[in-house]
């Protein structure tokens, strides 16, 4: 039985803003730097943001990226690896990821790295969900 290629995508948001507040703000900026360089090499990966900074003034020259936090568009089927990538990245860090599609979102949080694969099958049945709807 050949099994079928998932080819709907849905918006991912990983966040680690909770887990970097001790860290140093230019450790904190390589540290997403290298993160969505890194990422963009994930199997169902079709793009990925830096996050723009609301709170940016009016008028200031260039963007304002927010820290630890990335969106990446992503099918369904690369979910998985992309969540395990990201905790690969950031050992020991607890990570919350939101899954959108359309006005529809989730947050799953990943407090314990051993729980890992319990909190990514909870976000993959969540996107199903979502994408069916």
């Amino acid at each position: 039985m050949t099994q079928k290629l998932v080819t709907q995508t849905v918006w991912l948001t990983i966040d680690w803003r909770e887990s970097a507040g001790a860290i140093p703000d230019a450790q904190q900026e390589a540290l997403t730097e290298t993160l969505f360089r890194d990422l963009h090499g994930v199997d169902g990966v079709e793009a990925i943001r830096r996050v723009a900074d609301p709170d940016a003034p009016v008028g200031g020259m260039g963007a304002a990226w927010l820290w630890s936090i990335l969106t990446t568009e992503i099918t369904l089927d690369g979910l998985k690896t992309l969540g395990r990538e990201a905790q690969a990245r950031l050992p020991g860090r607890p990570i919350e990821f939101t899954v959108k599609a359309g006005d529809r979102a989730v947050t799953v949080k990943n407090l314990r790295p051993a729980d890992l694969e319990a909190t990514l099958d909870k976000l993959v049945d969540a996107a199903k969900q979502l994408a069916e709807d």
